[in-house]
């Protein structure tokens, strides 16, 4: 499987973001070979590369946005999920393709 990830981006926390978005620009959205404006992806916010690849399920469906309006090398979350994973000021995104959705984890290393 083809394991696509994103440099390091800077973290941009909302309060009004739900749980289940991510919105990164179109840019950082090439990296991870995706071309579509929004996705329906498996998020997960904790662990490392080898949880996308286990099939064991977890994570949460949440929707993978592209716009232009979101600074290139940013990612905008909701204030909760930032939390969650102990505030980090740059994380990185990696996507798995994976039936029906791929598996997008939010990583801190």
């Amino acid at each position: 499987m083809d394991l696509r990830e994103t440099g390091f981006l800077k973290v941009l926390a909302d309060y009004s973001f739900s749980e289940k978005e991510v919105v990164i620009n179109p840019n950082d959205g090439f990296d991870l070979g995706l071309m579509m404006t929004e996705a329906t992806v498996l998020l997960f916010c904790e662990g490392g590369i080898d949880v996308l690849r286990s099939s064991d399920g977890g994570g949460q469906y949440a929707r993978l946005y592209q716009k232009n309006e979101c600074r290139l090398g940013t990612v905008e979350l909701s204030l909760k999920t930032v939390e969650k994973m102990g505030n980090p000021k740059h994380i990185r995104l990696h996507l798995l393709p994976s039936e029906p959705y791929p598996k997008l984890l939010i990583g801190t290393e």
